[in-house]
C-alpha cells in the first residue's frame, strides 16, 4: 500500500512539473536550439578523443546524450506544432525536418560508437 501511494506522489509530481519543465525549454526560435544542440554535439564529439580521464569521457559521452535528447525533443514538438506544412517539405521556419532527424541518428550512432570504444578500455 505504501508503495502505490509512493507511486502515485511521484507521478502526480511528474504531472505537475512537466508543464514547467517543457515550457522553461522552449523558446522563441527552435531552429535555433537545435542548431545550438547540434553544435554542443559536434563540438563534444571532437573533445573525446583529447579526453584523457574516464570520468571526461564519461561526461563528454552523456553531455552528448543530453544534447540529443533536447534536440529530438525540440524536434518532435516542432513538428507537432508544424504539422499541416511537414508533408508539403515547408514550413513557416524554412527548416527541413527529415534531415536533421537524419543527422541527429548520424550523431547518435557515433555516441554509440565512442561509448562501446570507452567501454572496451
Amino acid at each position: 500500500m505504501k508503495t502505490v501511494k509512493l507511486q502515485m506522489k511521484h507521478m502526480l509530481a511528474v504531472l505537475i512539473f512537466l508543464p514547467i519543465i517543457a515550457e522553461a525549454h522552449s523558446s522563441d526560435n527552435p531552429v535555433d536550439d537545435i542548431a545550438k544542440y547540434d553544435q554542443t554535439v559536434t563540438k563534444r564529439q571532437s573533445e573525446f578523443k583529447q579526453s584523457q580521464q574516464t570520468e571526461e569521457k564519461i561526461q563528454n559521452l552523456q553531455d552528448q546524450i543530453s544534447a540529443l535528447e533536447s534536440k529530438i525533443l525540440t524536434l518532435r514538438n516542432l513538428m507537432a506544432s508544424d504539422y499541416p506544412h511537414i508533408k508539403e517539405k515547408m514550413s513557416k521556419y524554412k527548416f527541413d525536418y527529415m534531415e536533421s532527424v537524419d543527422d541527429t541518428l548520424v550523431q547518435l550512432k557515433k555516441v554509440i560508437t565512442q561509448t562501446d570504444t570507452l567501454l572496451n578500455q
